[in-house]
């Protein structure tokens, strides 16, 4: 299992900003001796994942295309976060569910119901408007500023906050990744919706967990460690790198 992390350390070495590396700049990003680096480079490029150049930098070879063709040609995001949200749901007893969105709505793609009586109903294929609760605010958070500004305007004079407030806030939930909402789209609830980035690093995805205020007031804390946590495993999955941290040690 080391000798496996550490050749995956190297992989991760690489990034859009830094498409080709010295042995020594691959060597300090993975905190690892030049000569093992050495090692574990030379095994990678025999292998066919990487490439040495003429200016003795090395790059990602077309290989690994290859096997990203054959990941997006059978895999979804579906795929990736449904036994992640089995296993929370197993631990919280609540509601999960998995949204994107279409146009000013958030739509359900995928949902695991909560195995107590008294439960928040999310249903697969659900609408509802991004303007409200904590689900709809991280896709909004998320989505291009000129889309974003167009479903900001719509906010109703009646609502309970403006559209400068409403501005602020989803700037602070584009920071931080998620949002946490009490009885907001439905009266009596707590929902906590962490984004799900895609190999691009958007946030295209939000995974949340939805329950009675009264039962899930007292976890909130728990709850929001798991779902965090859910975040970085499933938006590494995703092919994502804003969560990798380059170590092998």
């Amino acid at each position: 299992m080391r000798a496996a992390d550490r050749i995956l350390s190297v992989l991760d070495a690489f990034d859009p900003g830094r498409p080709k590396l010295t042995m020594q700049e691959i060597s300090e990003r993975i905190e690892l001796s030049k000569a093992t680096t050495f090692r574990l480079v030379n095994s990678l490029v025999d292998a066919g994942y990487l490439v040495r150049l003429e200016d003795q930098r090395y790059c990602l070879s077309m290989k690994l295309v290859k096997l990203a063709g054959i990941v997006a040609s059978g895999l979804s995001v579906r795929d990736i976060a449904h036994p992640k949200m089995v296993e929370i749901a197993a631990q919280t007893g609540e509601t999960i569910s998995l949204n994107t969105a279409v146009g000013s709505d958030r739509v359900c793609v995928d949902v695991v119901e909560s195995s107590s009586r008294m439960m928040h109903i999310v249903t697969l294929g659900e609408h509802a408007p991004l303007l409200y609760g904590a689900t709809g605010k991280v896709l909004l958070a998320h989505l291009p500023d000129e889309i974003q500004a167009s479903i900001v305007k719509s906010l109703p004079r009646s609502a309970s906050t403006t559209q400068l407030e409403l501005k602020s806030e989803l700037k602070e939930i584009r920071a931080s990744g998620y949002a946490l909402t009490l009885s907001e789209r439905v009266q009596g609830s707590l929902a906590i919706s962490v984004a799900i980035y895609d190999i691009n690093d958007r946030g295209q995805f939000a995974l949340t967990i939805t329950g009675p205020e009264s039962r899930m007031k007292g976890h909130k804390d728990e709850y929001l460690a798991l779902m965090l946590q859910a975040q970085r495993d499933i938006s590494s999955k995703m092919g994502s790198g804003r969560f990798s941290v380059v170590q092998a040690k």
